[in-house]
């Protein structure tokens, strides 16, 4: 690996930066070490890029299969379809059956250190947890569903069943890693299967302290160029209010197996996108 044009700086408190340009292939062993800096740290940023939309889905290719821009948007704005509030801590459809694996983003045009995105790290949390939080943790399962406002927590515990949900292991093995991820979310957790109200409440309020600790919070301001890769299983992500900021235009290449809309079609009627629960359908993109 020629390290002038490789240069790896870690993020505190996780993620790491690496100097490289992307706009052509990249030789196998440094897609490898991408590979392997990706499954470490969750978050790869990389800086002054110039991507088209080609060379960004190259550079995702490496990670796994790229959704189809079918159905998709693959360009985000503040002034576009799916609004400008803020979005508060989630993950691109955790309640689904089968959420986003990996999300880029690429800023394209925006006015320099002016809007952010924050991500907290559910695997450090697993892994932080304290012992006795773990064992009471044994076993125990999430109802997790689509949230109708995404800019603050209106899940709660009587929460309809049926609209879309899951229900999955709070502490679940990450797909990719197997290691044990603390998989809920402010936005969409709405309680602790097979618990009471207050019996589920005091346990997911203590585990959100944990997860969203400020010492454990990267938050990324948003530069002409920058490129953004990560785990939408380990981590979550929200938003600043984007309310005013012009422009602001980011290019967007998931990873996944499947789009909102085959996972979702009651939100489809033909060719047009619905919202059946307010903003739903900004779940596309809670970047």
């Amino acid at each position: 690996m020629n390290g002038k044009s490789w240069v790896e700086r870690p993020i505190e408190p996780f993620g790491m930066e690496i100097e490289a340009r992307l706009e052509w292939p990249l030789a196998e062993d440094v897609q490898q070490r991408m590979i392997a800096l990706f499954d470490e740290h969750k978050l790869l940023v990389f800086r002054n890029q110039k991507l088209n939309e080609a060379d960004q889905v190259r550079v995702l290719e490496n990670f796994g299969s790229v959704l189809s821009s079918h159905g998709e948007y693959r360009e985000i704005s503040s002034d576009g379809a799916l609004g400008a509030g803020p979005l508060t801590w989630h993950s691109d459809l955790a309640f689904t059956e089968e959420p986003y694996k990996i999300i880029s983003l690429h800023a394209v045009e925006v006015n320099d250190g002016q809007s952010w995105t924050q991500f907290a790290n559910g695997a450090i949390a697993a892994r932080d947890l304290p012992g006795e939080l773990i064992e009471r943790l044994e076993g125990l399962q999430a109802v997790t569903s689509i949230a109708s406002i995404q800019s603050h927590r209106v899940v709660g515990y009587d929460t309809p069943s049926d609209i879309p949900h899951q229900v999955r292991p709070i502490l679940m093995p990450h797909p990719r890693t197997g290691e044990p991820i603390l998989y809920i979310s402010w936005m969409q957790t709405c309680r602790i299967e097979g618990m009471g109200r207050e019996e589920s409440d005091a346990p997911l309020q203590q585990l959100f302290d944990e997860l969203y600790r400020q010492d454990r919070i990267y938050r990324h301001e948003w530069n002409n160029g920058d490129f953004v890769i990560w785990d939408n299983i380990a981590l979550q992500h929200s938003r600043c209010d984007l309310e005013g900021m012009l422009p602001r235009r980011l290019q967007r290449i998931v990873i996944a197996d499947k789009s909102f809309f085959d996972l979702l079609p009651q939100f489809k009627v033909g060719d047009e996108k619905i919202s059946a629960w307010g903003s739903g359908a900004k779940e596309l993109t809670l970047n």
